[in-house]
C-alpha cells in the first residue's frame, strides 16, 4: 500500500531524525482511510447480492399465488424455499457483520446486542397479528396474503428506522424508510400483488443501503 511505504520512508527521513508526531498522525490517518476504502466494499456487495436473492424469493411467492381464486395463500413448497433463503441469507449476513465488527468491544457490543434483541422482537410482530386475525375468522386474503406480505415490512422497517436515526446511520434510515413505504403500498394492492410489491420494496431498500454505504465510506475517505 502506498501510504504504508510513505510512512516507512517518512520514518527514516530527515537524516535519520525522528518523525514529526503531526506528520506521523497524518500518515497513519491516510493509511487507515485507505484500508477502510479497500475492505468496506465487500459487505455492500454481499448486501446487494442478498437483495437479488430476496427479490427472487418474493417473486416465487407471487407466482405461487398468481391467478388463485379464491385466494388460499402460497403453497408449502414455496414457503419452505423462502424460509431456506432467509436462513442462508441470515447466516451470510451474520458472517459479514462479525467480520465488520472484529475488534469492537465495550459499549458498542452492548448496543449491537440490544439492537439485535429489538429486531427479533419486532420480527415476531407480524405472525402474532396473523394469529389474531385467524382466531377472529378473518379471510385468507388477510391472514395468508396482505398481512404476511406487508406486515413484516412495516413492523421491522419502523424498528430499523428508529435504530438508524438514533445513531445517525442515514443509509440504513433511508433503506428502512423505503421498506416501510413499500409495505404501506402493499397493504392496498390485494393479497396477490402485495407479495410482488413487498419484494420490490425490500430489494430497493437493500440495494439502496448497499449503495449508500459505499457512497458514505468514499465520502469519508475524501475528507
Amino acid at each position: 500500500m502506498n501510504d504504508t511505504r510513505d510512512l516507512e520512508q517518512a520514518a527514516t527521513a530527515d537524516d535519520g531524525g525522528a518523525l514529526d508526531p503531526r506528520e506521523a498522525a497524518r500518515l497513519l490517518e491516510q493509511t487507515s482511510r485507505e484500508a477502510r476504502r479497500q475492505f468496506s466494499l465487500t459487505p455492500p456487495l454481499v448486501t446487494a447480492a442478498m437483495g437479488l436473492v430476496i427479490l427472487a424469493a418474493y417473486v416465487a411467492l407471487w407466482l405461487s399465488v398468481l391467478g388463485q381464486h379464491p385466494y388460499s395463500g402460497p403453497n408449502l413448497g414455496v414457503i419452505a424455499l423462502v424460509y431456506a433463503t432467509v436462513v442462508v441469507g441470515s447466516a451470510v449476513g451474520v458472517k459479514v457483520y462479525q467480520r465488520a465488527r472484529a475488534g469492537v468491544s465495550g459499549s458498542a457490543v452492548a448496543l449491537g446486542a440490544g439492537e439485535g434483541i429489538a429486531l427479533l422482537v419486532s420480527i415476531g410482530g407480524s405472525p402474532v397479528i396473523q394469529g389474531a386475525l385467524h382466531y377472529y375468522g378473518a379471510s385468507s386474503a388477510l391472514v395468508y396474503g396482505v398481512i404476511p406480505a406487508a406486515g413484516p415490512l412495516i413492523v421491522v422497517g419502523t424498528t430499523l428506522a428508529g435504530m438508524a436515526a438514533s445513531k445517525a446511520d442515514w443509509p440504513q434510515f433511508g433503506a428502512a424508510l423505503a421498506v416501510v413505504t413499500g409495505g404501506a403500498v402493499a397493504l392496498f394492492m390485494g393479497p396477490i400483488n402485495a407479495w410482488l410489491v413487498a419484494g420490490i420494496a425490500v430489494f430497493v431498500g437493500v440495494v439502496g443501503y448497499a449503495a449508500g454505504t459505499v457512497w458514505r465510506d468514499r465520502a469519508a475517505v475524501r475528507v
